[in-house]
């Protein structure tokens, strides 16, 4: 247990990033908002507005936290009890986007000083326009119930109605409010919402281990150094906070489950199985294997053994040979984080890693068609240093993390040579010397040939590294034609805020001082 200056820290750091973990809150409910245009008002009427109706939202989650407000519960015989929040394991944490601070024209020395909005599709090197924008606010609400979450955005529609009632009687002291929506009634609009959940078994919806290698919560120096921020960041006030990056991304698993196995294991870098990057000698192992399906303690130790030992983010696992065969340059776990690889000119990649702490998601849409994927969310101490920097240069630059022309695994040549795909050498040989093939590919004709040896001369058609967030293209390995497993929908970039003399009542008000 935290003692002395570490303790006291603790007590300023917002809950639901590092404690409760994500596996301790199988449920997760995202709440995001925009300030009220309040025409008519003074700039300084609107932040004194908003900073009470700050105050009268987090004196809410203040209440729930310390089990003065507390939820109905059924027992088995119907009759009702009421519990506190914390036997769910529940948290809210508030971060703050840049229009909060325009808006209400924040001085910058009141400000977070790497706060910013998050560019479009184009800005980040994503392919889709976005349709989530950014937001002046977001609520992270976080428990083992999906009902709790929920009941602490919406739970009393009388209570509200009494509310609005008694704010417009003159004289009448502000009562507590009962849930997000009577807190920010006056001063703030929802714009969107999302639930997500945890699976059981610690999968993603595509069936592989998630955050395998992630900064592990409560690991000190090696976690505090990627997450929090520090006095030489945002100074004494707003130390101990952090940035937050939230975006809504959508998997196509018809898409996906057109995949064969191995083709899956080669666009993450993992077996599926086992979680462990491909290369590791337990993958090919039968005996182990079976070992696992029976549910064996041996095994299973050293499963859990072998995870831990690919755990570290830092670790240069692909100065190894072995590894860097097997798993593709333009895998996700290689493109996400090349753990400081050696490149050809005995330089290391840079080091950059961020505390991802994302949630699944599956819903209906107006169309009737179900879609699926992650609520991927981030903290970082820097996110230029961190989330943006990962997704520009590395998962979205077609030539990280190798040189153009690494060449292609045998197989992909199987894969390229089986749809008609070769390189000029390739095709000069095949016009030459193997004239079947050559009438089989449709090149008869010399003009014919001289042009498609010509096409493939462009350096892209040759890019065996030109993969970005949406996994394999067909340079690589060929999924199924014009293929897009991961699509962004966009979200924000907030400031998580530390609690001002231990009180979460007073979170935010350090931008009002």
């Amino acid at each position: 247990m935290a003692t002395g200056p570490n303790k006291y820290r603790d007590k300023r750091k917002q809950k639901g990033i590092e404690i409760p973990t994500a596996s301790q809150q199988a449920h997760l409910f995202i709440v995001r908002m925009d300030l009220i245009s309040s025409f008519g008002k003074d700039i300084h009427s609107l932040r004194r507005s908003v900073s009470e109706g700050l105050r009268h939202l987090c004196n809410l989650f203040e209440r729930l936290e310390t089990g003065q407000k507390k939820i109905d519960k059924f027992d088995e015989n119907r009759n009702i009890f009421q519990v506190q929040l914390k036997d769910f394991n529940f948290s809210a944490t508030v971060g703050f986007g840049v229009g909060f601070f325009d808006k209400l024209r924040i001085p910058d020395k009141y400000r977070p000083s790497k706060i910013k909005a998050m560019p479009n599709h184009l800005g980040l090197g994503d392919v889709v326009r976005y349709s989530l924008p950014q937001t002046d606010l977001i609520i992270q609400l976080g428990s083992t119930s999906d009902f709790v979450n929920r009941w602490v955005f919406e739970n009393d529609y009388l209570q509200h109605s009494q509310y609005l009632n008694k704010k417009a009687e003159k004289g009448t002291k502000q009562h507590d409010a009962q849930d997000i929506v009577s807190a920010i009634c006056e001063w703030a609009t929802v714009t969107d919402t999302h639930a997500g959940f945890q699976r059981m078994d610690g999968r993603n919806l595509l069936g592989f281990n998630d955050g395998v290698s992630n900064p592990r919560p409560r690991s000190g120096h090696k976690f505090d150094r990627v997450v929090w921020t520090a006095d030489e960041d945002e100074g004494p006030v707003l130390r101990d906070g952090t940035y937050m990056v939230f975006q809504k991304i959508t998997h196509d698993l018809d898409q996906w489950r057109e995949l064969s196995v191995p083709e899956q294991e080669q666009w993450v870098g993992r077996n599926k199985i086992t979680g462990l990057l491909l290369g590791s000698p337990e993958n090919d192992d039968e005996k182990f294997i079976e070992a696992l399906s029976h549910d064996e303690p041996k095994a299973k130790e050293k499963l859990r053994r072998l995870l831990d030992e690919q755990s570290d983010p830092e670790k240069p696992f692909y100065d190894d040979e072995t590894f860097k065969k097997k798993v593709p340059a333009w895998s996700h776990v290689r493109k996400a984080n090349p753990r400081q690889e050696k490149m050809p000119e005995q330089k290391r990649i840079d080091r950059r890693i961020i505390f991802r702490r994302g949630y699944l998601f599956s819903e209906t849409a107006l169309n009737n068609k179900s879609t699926s994927g992650i609520l991927f969310i981030c903290f970082q101490r820097d996110i230029d240093n961190g989330f943006e920097f990962i997704k520009k240069n590395w998962l979205n630059n077609k030539n990280f993390p190798t040189p153009i022309q690494r060449p292609f695994t045998a197989y992909e040549l199987n894969k390229r040579h089986s749809q008609g795909r070769f390189s000029p050498r390739e095709l000069e040989r095949i016009g030459r010397f193997d004239f079947s093939k050559r009438a089989m590919l449709g090149l008869d004709d010399r003009d014919t040939l001289k042009n498609k040896i010509k096409e493939t001369m462009d350096k892209d058609t040759q890019n065996s590294g030109r993969e970005g967030l949406g996994g394999p293209s067909e340079l690589g390995v060929t999924p199924t034609g014009d293929f897009m497993a991961i699509i962004p929908f966009g979200g924000g970039y907030y400031f998580i805020p530390p609690i001002p003399d231990e009180s979460i009542t007073n979170i935010g008000q350090q931008f009002f001082q």
